[in-house]
Order: structure tokens, then C-alpha cells, then sequence
């Protein structure tokens, strides 16, 4: 347990700034360095959205956690081992995707950043709750390795979530001195996209592993 729970911390702080960053940043850094003065206030709005976006993560970690141990009430994982290695597959299948630049994107809208701060819960809650492609394999493989424990599944979503929060927070906090220089390097998002990938595709292999020892 303390191993997976090491790993989906550093997985979310290395995917923190990965390609989901790509499409949040550019609503949340603009609005601190409109509306902000100073580093503290800075913080406070990448702390406020991260506390939404981990809720979020949280919530959607049981919820997995819930309908992976419904499927294997009635097909054990020695009799369904096929289910972990669609998930495995998944993964994998993700992980090649975001290398290439692909898969799906959430928008949402700007009119949720023209409520004051408290809207930065919100946005971090909708953003957890609809989490883009990394985001959505890792939580798949919460589900598989919480060993049918809900509380589990929500402790492993939340550490996760812990480690995307870093991001946030440092952008928002020195917003005027990393985000321009990191947003126009393109040659930096490609190595963090691609460092994305391979940590999908190691976490699939692992489940492989796992089902060939089942």
C-alpha cells in the first residue's frame, strides 16, 4: 500500500505539469495575475482550486473503486482477469496517445471565473470531476489496486490529487515569472507530455504484471 501510495504521489506531480496544465492554466494564471497583487493571494486561489479539484478526485476514486469491486463480486479476478488486462490495455493505449497529442479536452467556460474567488473551488471541482485523458487512466488504476476498500480508493485518488496540486499552486504563487516563459516553450509541454505517456504505460504494464502472477 505505502508503495502504490508513493507512486500516484509522484505520478500526480509529475502529471500536475503535464498536458491537463495545458488547458487550465490558461483560465486560472490569467485570472490571478488580473485580479492578484501579490504572491499570497496568489497562493490562496492555487490552493482553493486544488482543494475543489481533490474533492473531486476523491469522490470519482471511490466511485471507481465501488464499480470495480461490483464487477468483481460477480466475476472474481481470478476468473476475470480480462478486466485487468482491458484496464492494463487502456492505459497503455492512453499513454501512447498523450506522446502523440491526442485524446480529449474539457473546456469550461470563463464566465465561472467572473464569480470572486470562491468560483475557483467550483472550477477545481469541475475540473476534477471531469478530469482529462491521464487523469481518467490513473483513476482507473485506483480502482483496480484499491483492493475493493472504498476508503482506499478515495485515499489513493486524494494523495494523487495531492501531487497535481503542485502545480497550481506554484504558478499561482510566482504568476508573472514561469507561466509565460513555460507556455511558450512548446519543446518543454512535448517533454512533460511524453513523461506523461511513459508513466501510463508503466502503470498498465504493472497491472499486466500483476494479472500474470493472479
Amino acid at each position: 500500500m505505502l508503495s502504490d501510495s508513493l507512486k500516484l504521489l509522484m505520478a500526480g506531480f509529475t502529471m500536475g505539469w503535464g498536458p491537463c496544465l495545458a488547458y487550465t492554466a490558461p483560465l486560472l494564471l490569467p485570472y490571478i495575475g488580473a485580479t492578484k497583487r501579490n504572491w499570497q493571494d496568489g497562493l490562496k486561489v492555487g490552493l482553493v482550486f486544488s482543494m475543489g479539484r481533490l474533492l473531486a478526485l476523491a469522490i470519482l476514486g471511490g466511485l471507481a473503486t465501488v464499480i470495480f469491486s461490483f464487477i468483481n463480486r460477480f466475476f472474481p479476478p481470478q476468473k476475470s482477469g480480462w478486466l485487468y488486462l482491458i484496464v492494463a490495455f487502456f492505459m497503455i493505449i492512453m499513454g501512447i496517445l498523450i506522446i502523440l497529442d491526442k485524446g480529449f479536452k474539457v473546456h469550461i467556460g470563463k464566465s465561472i471565473l467572473d464569480k470572486g474567488d470562491k468560483s475557483m473551488f467550483l472550477f477545481g471541482f469541475l475540473m476534477g470531476i471531469a478530469p482529462c485523458v491521464p487523469y481518467v487512466a490513473i483513476l482507473t488504476y485506483i480502482a483496480c489496486v484499491a483492493e475493493n476498500s472504498i476508503l482506499v480508493g478515495v485515499l489513493y485518488a486524494a494523495l494523487f490529487a495531492i501531487g497535481t496540486a503542485i502545480a497550481p499552486v506554484v504558478l499561482g504563487t510566482v504568476m508573472g515569472i514561469i507561466p509565460g516563459k513555460l507556455f511558450r516553450s512548446a519543446k518543454w509541454l512535448r517533454v512533460f507530455r511524453v513523461v506523461c505517456g511513459i508513466i501510463l504505460i508503466l502503470f498498465g504494464l504493472q497491472l499486466i504484471f500483476f494479472w500474470i502472477q493472479m
